[in-house]
């Protein structure tokens, strides 16, 4: 898409045509993929392996350290083209004057463009550079921070600290002026700024600070469904955005792969045993094939496209675990408690508890594993956090051909490598994947 050529076919005084902007598809679809096959609980047979026609997920099934090959619109392309409408978009309404009668519109198209660069972004450096540090972030590589519509003649690639600060600068302002909810889910609203500062800050480790915006958001919305009125035998059990998932709080998706469809891959025997026979997760988000479990769960409600927005069970389980980190374990329990009750067949569930903080934590870290294999890139960023941690750090495996290949703890490889086409245009540092 010649997105430039758009802004220039598009009146900056009609507000309506830069929400249109905003709602093209490629701004809520195909939010990645690299991360979602580098960290899933997931594997693939000898045939499923083989049967891969894309060279890029094969490489990045096995942790290469080279992964690119061929043309492939990477996580790196799809997170730019979003943050590109973004800065046209807020370029444009600046030069809107703002009316009484045309504030909400208004308001709504700045704000969904702060989000939408602040996601973009964060979704980048999850990916390209290191995991958040307050000890390094002043040096780490972060992404290349454009906030223009012009290209940047000489990029570079900011620091994460400044990655991190612009991405709290751009949640901030969305979370000030957009609605408390949308009737249209691919419309961020305060609620979504909020949740996803929340995830910020747990990311930073700031527990105060993901805790008040985990709370904040579930004060505007804090549905949950009741898994025991969903169809969980069905292949599809949970709505497609037409349908409205009543538990997303802001929808997108990542990109969707070969790997995910029917009977293409199948699930960590190990997680799938860790679910009791009467928490109904285990029927909603898997199916058997040959007695080995395949995931279904996908809250797009398609067959082999992860969620990639947001959901309030992810929002309960970031205010539990900041709780716990916090030391009131009484109340994270209670906080966990709360979603899964609404998992579990009804009469069967005994409220979890714990003794402290530590045992609180240990239990959310399990739980959060459950409930969310397949969200977002959520599997690559907890890893990346809990790596850290010697409690919880693991080493991922995966035999492909009788090889053995495996991802350790806090390894390089746990960063992408930039596109091979970006180094070349730009110059900047590439990432080193030993």
């Amino acid at each position: 898409m010649e997105i430039k050529a758009n802004l220039n076919s598009v009146t900056p005084e009609r507000i309506n045509e830069f929400q249109a902007l905003l709602d093209y598809d490629v701004n809520f679809m195909g939010k990645g993929l690299l991360t979602v096959i580098s960290a899933a609980p997931y594997y693939l047979t000898n045939d499923q392996f083989n049967a891969i026609t894309v060279g890029i997920e094969r490489n990045t099934y096995t942790w290469n350290k080279q992964i690119y090959e061929g043309r492939f619109a990477s996580d790196w392309e799809v997170n730019y083209k979003t943050i590109a409408i973004a800065n046209i978009t807020l370029e444009g309404i600046l030069k809107t004057a703002i009316t009484p009668s045309n504030k909400s519109a208004y308001n709504q198209v700045k704000g969904t463009s702060h989000y939408f660069r602040a996601a973009g972004y964060l979704n980048l450096i999850q990916a390209f550079s290191k995991h958040y540090d307050a000890n390094t972030y002043n040096t780490d590589l972060g992404v290349i921070l454009q906030l223009t519509p012009e290209f940047n003649k000489q990029p570079k690639r900011a620091t994460v600290k400044q990655c991190y600060d612009q991405i709290i600068e751009d949640l901030t302002i969305a979370a000030t002026i957009l609605p408390n909810t949308t009737d249209n889910q691919i419309r961020p609203s305060s609620t979504a700024a909020k949740a996803l500062l929340a995830n910020v800050y747990l990311l930073m480790e700031r527990w105060d600070l993901a805790e008040k915006f985990a709370s904040e958001a579930l004060n505007n919305y804090a549905v949950l469904m009741d898994f025991n009125i969903i169809p969980i035998t069905a292949n599809i059990p949970f709505a497609t955005l037409q349908n409205k998932n009543p538990e997303v709080i802001y929808y997108a998706e990542m990109s969707g792969s070969s790997n995910f469809v029917s009977n293409g891959s199948f699930i960590d025997s190990t997680l799938y045993q860790s679910y009791h026979n009467n928490d109904l997760r285990k029927s909603a988000l898997f199916r058997l094939f040959n007695n080995r479990p395949i995931f279904k769960g996908f809250y797009t409600g398609k067959t082999a496209t992860p969620f990639g927005g947001i959901a309030t069970n992810e929002i309960y389980l970031i205010k539990a675990e900041s709780l716990a980190r916090l030391g009131d374990h009484s109340s994270a329990m209670n906080v966990l408690n709360s979603l899964l009750q609404k998992r579990w067949r009804n009469g069967t569930f005994t409220p979890l508890t714990a003794s402290n903080a530590n045992e609180a934590l240990s239990k959310i870290i399990e739980e959060r594993r459950k409930e969310l294999p397949f969200t977002g890139n959520i599997a690559w960023c907890d890893l990346r956090r809990l790596n850290k941690d010697v409690r919880f750090a693991r080493t991922l495996k995966r035999v492909v051909l009788n090889t053995v290949y495996e991802l350790a703890p806090n390894s390089s490889k746990y960063i992408l490598p930039i596109p091979d086409e970006e180094i070349r245009l730009t110059g900047i540092p590439q990432n080193i994947r030993e």
